[in-house]
């Protein structure tokens, strides 16, 4: 009878370290389809609230500086569009420029995106992620775009001008007050994109996390696919 107790005493701590060891088993890592839509949201809305929710950590603050999206994310970004008109001989002011900038913003804050794991290895480290994200009419933004321009073309005044710079600043003027007010179709579009498994530091633990192997392509794609590969 003493055996007896015995043995079962040691199936219950075997038991209970098996129970131990399972509780102590690391986390999955962070979905990747989950993350796609994180930083969705924080490029596109500039929004960590979800990547603190998702991610645990302790502020948006926080959580904009480990994912390298701190501050204003398009900052610098008008004088990125200044330079490449001067780099084609037209001279833009760094005003009209953010305006364009401004209403481009405005235009994409409407638009959704939803992602889905297509496949994973978690042992090679790399998965597929699919997003679907809602899309803009090539034909309605044309025709916003050309409208502008037919009507800009009709003022005399813009026409008769010789003052370059102030042609090209009612031009992008022009096509801004066109596009801010659009919004998405009904219509929706695929695009895949790659992951690799990382590991993201959060509050002072190390967690797994799936992330894109390349996000400034991942953002390149959230933009062509959006606006219907015009861009």
């Amino acid at each position: 009878m003493k055996k007896k107790v015995v043995s079962l005493g040691l199936a219950l701590i075997m038991l209970a370290s098996l129970g131990l060891t399972g509780c102590q088993k690391k986390e999955a890592p962070i979905a990747a389809d989950k993350v796609a839509e994180v930083i969705f949201d924080m490029m596109l809305k500039n929004d960590a609230s979800s990547a603190v929710e998702l991610f645990g950590y302790a502020s948006e603050e926080e959580a904009r500086e480990d994912m390298g999206l701190e501050g204003d994310i398009y900052e610098g970004m008008a004088d990125e569009i200044v330079s490449g008109f001067k780099a084609q001989g037209i001279p833009v002011s760094s005003e009209d420029a953010q305006a364009f900038l401004d209403a481009f913003i405005s235009m994409f804050k409407s638009v959704e995106m939803t992602a889905k794991v297509k496949e994973s290895n978690e042992k090679e480290g790399t998965a597929v992620v699919t997003c679907t994200i809602s899309t803009f009419d090539p034909d309605a933004l044309n025709d916003a775009v050309n409208g502008a321009m037919t009507e800009l073309m009709s003022d005399p005044s813009i026409m008769n001008s010789t003052d370059v710079e102030a042609v090209f600043g009612a031009i992008l003027t022009a096509v801004a007050e066109s596009i801010a007010d659009l919004e998405p179709s009904d219509e929706t579009a695929d695009f895949d994109v790659d992951f690799e498994l990382g590991v993201l530091e959060v509050n002072g633990k190390e967690k797994k996390a799936w992330l894109p192997a390349d996000a400034a392509k991942f953002g390149e794609l959230v933009s062509t696919t959006a606006l219907g590969g015009l861009a």
